[in-house]
């Protein structure tokens, strides 16, 4: 973030963001993205996180899932296009709180969700390296998705930035606020996610050191979901509790009554979870 920032000039990108909204070529789109990331890489941090990521699934019936394997990502074969995926390219999706996960699966009054924990490393010298989208546009507007300390840290690198160039923060404030509407439009199934998804692959090609991406929830205004590779998740991160719930009442804000069916005990030594 130190190193001088590349510009596009502020009309000329808001007429990139029209021109790119109108189109649903997949071939033009990735143009156009490619092009639009030779001056946006998002703020590329490593972190540790003291609390638990949460990720839910929407089961058959309520003996829910019984292997550790099915509450990570599915296989590549039986993977289809998603927020921030392509077909047969998974991706692990999880979110910060449960309430925001639920609404993330379009969990449904009646429904049995099997709502699991991961714990990651607590330490950032062992911890996640990851590309936070947004984050530098809702703290230059006094808000924090995140955490406290990289508030501080952003506001003051905004302040630096407004001082020395200010077209330069405003280019760039404009390139995190747009790169955060591709990545949570509300909308994006009905032009089956080509803008976010075509996004995250460019992003994780680019950065091929990050474990993955946060990103403003969709559901959920003023929360954070964040989606990891595979691997960094098989090798970072551990379930550390698992629950089965009927969901009986949903509210708006991600808010929710729900009746516990089960609460998982640990799992074998082969996987397998112990009710």
């Amino acid at each position: 973030m130190e190193e001088p920032l590349k510009l596009i000039e502020l009309n000329y990108l808001d007429r990139f963001r029209q021109h790119l909204m109108a189109d649903d070529s997949p071939e033009s789109v990735e143009r156009h993205l490619r092009w639009y990331l030779e001056f946006f890489g998002g703020l590329n941090i490593r972190f540790g996180y003291d609390r638990p990521i949460v990720r839910a699934r929407i089961c058959a019936d309520s003996s829910g899932f019984s292997h550790i394997s099915e509450l990570f990502c599915p296989p590549p074969e039986i993977t289809n296009v998603g927020r921030m995926n392509d077909k047969g390219n998974p991706m692990f999706y999880a979110a910060y709180h449960i309430g925001t996960a639920i609404a993330e699966i379009n969990a449904k009054e009646g429904d049995i969700v099997q709502v699991a924990q991961f714990q990651l490393p607590e330490t950032s010298e062992r911890g996640l390296r990851c590309l936070i989208i947004g984050e530098i546009y809702n703290a230059y507007h006094g808000t924090s998705t995140f955490s406290q300390s990289l508030f501080d840290e952003i506001r003051k690198l905004i302040e630096r930035l407004g001082k020395k160039n200010i077209r330069a923060l405003l280019s760039y404030l404009y390139m995190d606020a747009l790169s955060s509407e591709l990545l949570n439009d509300v909308s994006a199934s009905k032009k089956d996610y080509i803008y976010s998804r075509t996004l995250s692959r460019l992003l994780l090609e680019k950065h091929p050191d990050i474990d993955g991406l946060i990103f403003p929830s969709a559901k959920i205004k003023g929360t954070s979901n964040i989606v990891l590779r595979p691997g960094a998740v098989l090798h970072k991160a551990k379930v550390v509790s698992s629950h089965i719930f009927r969901i009986s009442k949903l509210y708006p804000y991600g808010l929710c009554d729900f009746e516990l069916i089960k609460e998982a005990k640990g799992e074998g030594i082969d996987g397998r979870i112990i009710w």
